[in-house]
């Protein structure tokens, strides 16, 4: 694990009401990998989280199935979707298949499928380094998804701070273990073992794109 490092969150983006905005993280210019559904409905950024990463951020990026809860931002709805992971070089990342459930999975990685209570979709391909989604599959907005992988890989999460208020890391780094709500990490200070704050959650480098449905 990353012992005494911190974390310094560096952008959460929401597209709210605008469907013509695809907000940045400190940039205007698009991001290279935004792919596009068409002209009338393009695919914007939905929820956006990085950390600075450098010698002292605290990230942990090992080899784990992930999972992540995530609030979608106020809005009628939003289809086209595409997500994926960051490496610790703010990279998209994205392997195996990604599921959506509409609520808490804490079973086992290989029991993820169609029939898992609260499903609601399974990635198609991996295009770009995203799973993209069937274009019909439709998440309501200002509701909490759940978004689980089915195969092991390497992604960048927090260390011992909460990064993202409108979800939690979900992960396990053994087949034959269950997911879990990930809590934050203890680290060693100047040799002394420092207890990880009660109550903190952990959270994935995730970007979530769509496209807003209309009112």
């Amino acid at each position: 694990m990353a012992a005494g490092f911190r974390v310094r969150p560096a952008c959460r983006t929401l597209v709210l009401a605008s469907f013509a905005l695809a907000a940045g993280c400190g940039s205007p210019n698009p991001s290279p990998t935004t792919p596009t559904a068409s002209p009338s409905r393009p695919v914007v950024t939905l929820v956006d989280v990085t950390e600075s990463i450098d010698v002292t951020a605290g990230y942990t990026g090992t080899w784990n199935w992930p999972g992540q809860s995530v609030t979608m931002p106020a809005g009628s709805g939003f289809d086209n979707l595409r997500f994926h992971w960051h490496t610790n070089q703010q990279a998209p990342a994205a392997f195996g298949q990604l599921y959506i459930l509409d609520r808490e999975f804490l079973g086992l990685p290989g029991d993820l499928n169609p029939s898992t209570p609260g499903f609601i979709a399974r990635s198609e391909r991996v295009t770009d380094g995203q799973y993209a989604f069937a274009a019909t599959v439709t998440l309501k907005g200002g509701t909490r998804y759940w978004f689980y992988g089915d195969t092991q890989g390497t992604f960048v999460y927090s260390f011992d701070t909460d990064t993202y208020p409108g979800g939690d890391l979900y992960a396990t780094g053994y087949h034959s273990n269950p997911f879990r709500k990930s809590p934050a990490s203890g680290r060693m200070v100047n040799g002394t073992y420092v207890p990880p704050p009660p109550g903190v959650f952990l959270d994935a480098n995730f970007r979530l794109q769509g496209s807003p449905t209309g009112s």
